[in-house]
């Protein structure tokens, strides 16, 4: 066997950043379907992860934010259709992804999103049931 040098005196485990605001970048985009506890289980949903692109260490050392987009579905309320729109426009926004004002194709779209960055405010979750608790992001609102 190979001896592999490793300084495990530097490892420390990723800890979330305080609110604030932050440079971020999309590293992955994919869409998935809502699990069995959602309004609408097997729907399209886009899950991005978003990494901290700050040269502090505490940015380097955070770790990545997953964030859920739920998408429109035909069966919505149209209220509830009204708002996922809204929330995946301001997310589209916030990034400057380009879209098109008639609807989006799922695979294009997602495709557009990984490496797109943007400054946001990023805030803190409640903590679970284990005690730990993560980054969230904060979308702003849109520009008129």
């Amino acid at each position: 066997m190979s001896f592999i040098d490793v300084n495990f005196d530097e490892v420390v485990e990723p800890t979330p950043l305080a609110k604030g605001r932050y440079p971020v970048q999309i590293t992955a985009a994919q869409v998935k379907e809502t699990g069995p506890n959602s309004k609408r289980p097997g729907s399209p949903q886009i899950v991005v992860t978003v990494g901290f692109t700050g040269p502090s260490k505490e940015e380097q050392n955070a770790p990545t934010v997953n964030h859920y987009i739920s998408l429109p579905h035909p069966d919505d309320e149209a209220k509830t259709n009204n708002f996922k729109a809204l929330q995946l426009k301001r997310f589209l926004e916030a990034f400057k992804i380009p879209y098109d004002s008639n609807g989006i194709d799922l695979d294009e779209i997602t495709f557009k999103m990984i490496g797109a960055e943007a400054d946001l405010e990023v805030g803190l979750s409640e903590p679970d049931d284990n005690g730990n608790v993560y980054n969230r992001l904060v979308m702003p609102r849109i520009r008129d």
